[in-house]
């Protein structure tokens, strides 16, 4: 049996991926105000000029890098929603868009699926003038698809208690995923994160149907 081929990557396809794979670095240890074009340049072994003819100014460096692992973390996610729901079991439901990055992510060539969970965190404490418009049209859409098939099976939680317990989870979760040395709390980061996110979706389901009335 032959071996597919693998596509060929051309010389602005592998430099635009090598400058990505630096800003993804440097915009998650130092956020978007302490990366430099100049440091990302230097990590990705490309000059200045090279960063400004792909990319523009750093605020599009940074959209752009977002919106391109925004569309690979809707595709794994989407993917392992649509099999968690044939299941008709939420446990499984909840647990598929929080580990679909961590056993299911394809593509490391500009970042790693725990990677992306930290960078994505990182989004969250960035100015929402920076980062709205590259959530609206790109990584919110796997968690709004998501949030849909959670909540059909909760119809009697309140507005209030579902956004509680929405947060909570969240919280929670990049606190496990989003943290490789050490937690939000400067404790020890966790290990096995698979399974603290099985354990995790557990303890959600079990929260959420404590404030379902129905």
């Amino acid at each position: 049996m032959s071996r597919p081929q693998e596509r060929k990557v051309s010389k602005s396809e592998a430099s635009k991926g090598a400058i990505m794979r630096a800003a993804v670095e440097d915009f998650t240890r130092r956020g978007y105000e302490g990366a430099t074009i100049r440091d990302i340049a230097a990590a990705a072994d490309a000059s200045i000029g090279l960063i400004r003819y792909h990319f523009g100014h750093k605020s599009d460096l940074y959209r752009d890098t977002l919106a391109f692992v925004s569309e690979q973390y809707n595709e794994v996610c989407l993917e392992a929603l649509a099999e968690a729901k044939v299941s008709g079991e939420v446990e499984k439901i909840v647990f598929s868009w929080m580990a679909a990055p961590l056993v299911a992510w394809r593509d490391c060539s500009v970042v790693s699926g725990g990677q992306v969970l930290c960078f994505l965190n990182k989004m969250g404490y960035e100015s929402p003038e920076l980062t709205r418009d590259v959530y609206e049209s790109h990584f919110s859409y796997a968690i709004h698809e998501w949030h849909e098939a959670m909540r059909s099976f909760f119809p009697g939680m309140a507005d209030g208690d579902w956004l509680w317990c929405l947060t909570m989870l969240r919280g929670m979760y990049f606190n496990i995923v989003a943290h490789n040395e050490t937690n939000l709390w400067s404790l020890p980061a966790v290990s096995n994160k698979v399974a603290a996110l099985q354990r995790l979706a557990d303890d959600a389901v079990l929260l959420m149907r404590s404030y379902d009335r129905v």
